[in-house]
């Protein structure tokens, strides 16, 4: 997994995560400490690629919805980009459908606006 801080419009830094493989239970751990970081720094706008992920357990993707909605709550959000359309079904499968979704980084980007 690869984390970038990404300088975004209007002051907001945002950081962008790129996933790889299959995230599982034990592979969010460092996802989780990674968003845990951030809330400890006042940042709390993310970005997280899933073009290179295969497959993502149903409770990863609750847990990221939890913190979807603490950042939220801070004034923030989590925004998935490059999701295809198995991981699409997934998020729909399990009812856990809350995240905008952009087809790019950069309209990620411009939606923090």
């Amino acid at each position: 997994m690869k984390v970038q801080a990404v300088e975004a419009v209007k002051d907001k830094k945002v950081c962008f995560f790129v996933l790889n493989g299959e995230i599982d239970e034990e592979q969010f751990q460092v996802v989780e400490k990674k968003l845990k970081d951030m809330v400890q720094a006042g940042e709390f706008n993310v970005i997280i690629d899933l073009s290179r992920v295969g497959h993502i357990n149903y409770k990863v993707v609750g847990w990221l919805i939890e913190y979807q909605q603490k950042f939220k709550n801070l004034g923030g959000d989590i925004k998935l980009v490059n999701v295809s359309p198995y991981l699409y079904d997934i998020l729909r499968l399990y009812g856990f459908y809350p995240f905008e979704i952009y087809p790019s980084k950069r309209a990620a980007l411009k939606s923090f606006m």
